[in-house]
């Protein structure tokens, strides 16, 4: 009698525990764990921040977080800051776009029609060590000052690193899928759209996560030299007036709106392509 009792009390008690509520999902609790580290790695930055500004190098060399902060309002207010970080991303997402759109179909090409990889590898692997930076006198006599320039150096930032993912995507389909659904009767066209595009999603996606950064790399240069309006424009006439504290509130906007995008990129890629993200 006592076993049955006892066994009831625990049938009960485990019906109890599946109708309690769980408090937040395991997704919630891992957003909620990665805001909180991000939150803390932040933390820890202003503090070696003011350490150093204070204790090292001394608050006019790097000044401390309070100055920069009371740097950043007057400039917000103005709206010129605003300004820049707008004509900034213009230009990155003008010469993004287009680099990846060329570097995406170039490398699909290249990766699926083996004459043309073998052709045209060896030039792309020899550019490639051509940086932005490198390109600035070149193609300031090809297109001038003007914004064609800036779209151009950061088509170049971009289009190596897209198209050089994407060929290795292609070109690590497994050749054990190709060819059972050839032997399924899948046509040249099927194969590519159903197989070989999956498969170099991930790869693709890491091209152009690492070009958005190359692409922010890259406009920063050109608006030092040849531009009236950017943040790399704010960090020139910052330096000439030795205002270190205009300096600073530029390079962390660059920094968190180089952050912002990436992790919006990453979220919507993450969102819109799990499917084909969890392809190996």
């Amino acid at each position: 009698m006592s076993a049955v009792v006892s066994s009831d009390t625990l049938q009960h008690e485990k019906t109890q525990k599946m109708r309690r509520p769980r408090l937040l999902s395991a997704k919630q609790r891992e957003i909620i764990r990665r805001l909180g580290f991000i939150a803390t790695s932040f933390l820890m930055a202003f503090v070696v921040w003011y350490v150093v500004s204070y204790y090292v190098t001394g608050p006019f060399l790097i000044p401390p977080p309070s100055k920069v902060i009371a740097a950043f309002f007057p400039m917000a207010e103005s709206g010129q800051l605003l300004n820049d970080i707008g004509m900034s991303l213009s230009r990155v997402a003008v010469g993004y776009s287009f680099g990846s759109v060329i570097g995406l179909t170039l490398g699909l090409f290249m990766g699926r029609v083996r004459v043309l990889h073998d052709l045209l590898d060896p030039i792309v692997q020899t550019a490639r060590f051509l940086s932005p930076t490198a390109m600035i006198p070149i193609v300031i006599i090809w297109f001038g000052i003007g914004e064609l320039a800036k779209y151009a150096l950061v088509f170049w930032g971009t289009v190596s690193l897209v198209l050089i993912n994407t060929i290795a995507g292609v070109l690590r389909t497994p050749k054990i899928r190709q060819n059972a659904a050839l032997c399924l009767g899948a046509s040249e066209a099927q194969i590519f759209r159903l197989i070989v595009l999956p498969s170099a999603v991930p790869f693709i996606v890491i091209g152009m996560r690492l070009a958005l950064a190359s692409a922010f790399v890259s406009i920063i240069p050109a608006e030092l030299l040849a531009a009236d309006s950017g943040l790399g424009y704010l960090l020139q006439q910052s330096s000439l007036l030795l205002q270190t504290d205009r300096i600073f509130v530029a390079l962390v906007v660059i920094c968190v709106v180089g952050f912002l995008t990436d992790q919006l990129f990453y979220w919507s890629t993450t969102l819109f392509l799990r499917r084909y993200l969890a392809v190996v």
